[in-house]
């Protein structure tokens, strides 16, 4: 079953979007490993445009544009693991899109054309300069996700969106910490 975009916020916002696990406890005598737990942030992403790792109002701004046109490709291509170089570890909105866009892979299956377009994004005032609130005026196209054969599996509706990212400036990009739905 796919889930829309504004699902995917609304299961992440809900704490919805995590399932839980086998055993979220674990008795075993093995030894501590030393690598990283799975929920480390991974590295900032190197292709991030240079517009959008200014440390700006202008740079946030096209630090969104890029976001969204990462997910568009990350569920239409599919392509899982392109969403959490953007993210911070914490974000459950973007865990819910990579789980998303891990399933299309998974599955075999996709979008059939880009599930968000941008109608407008602008930076909010904020009284940290390393932090910034970004809306973005969205709609989440009514597209279809299909399988390897061309068949469709369903159809998102059409809906308009703002959306509100709040980003982090790190020591190399923009990386998204939350985005919610703006009533």
């Amino acid at each position: 079953m796919a889930v829309p975009l504004a699902a995917s916020l609304l299961l992440a916002a809900c704490g919805g979007g995590a399932k839980p696990g086998a055993s979220s406890s674990s008795t075993s005598t093995a030894s501590p490993t030393t690598t990283a737990p799975p929920t480390a942030s991974p590295t900032t992403d190197p292709n991030i445009p240079v517009a959008a790792r200014a440390h700006t109002p202008a740079g946030a701004e096209a630090f969104v544009r890029y976001f969204i046109e990462r997910l568009n490709v990350a569920w239409t291509g599919p392509q899982a693991g392109i969403l959490p170089p953007l993210c911070q570890a914490s974000s459950k909105a973007c865990a819910a899109y990579e789980t998303t866009a891990t399933r299309l892979t998974t599955q075999g299956h996709r979008y059939d054309e880009n599930p968000v377009t941008i109608k407008a994004i602008g930076a909010l005032d904020s009284a940290s300069p390393n932090h910034l609130d970004v809306v973005a005026n969205v709609v989440q196209e009514p597209r279809s996700e299909i399988d390897a054969a061309g068949k469709t599996i369903v159809t998102d509706k059409r809906k308009d969106l703002r959306l509100d990212f709040e980003l982090l400036q790190t020591s190399q990009a923009w990386s998204v910490a939350s985005i919610k739905i703006m009533k």
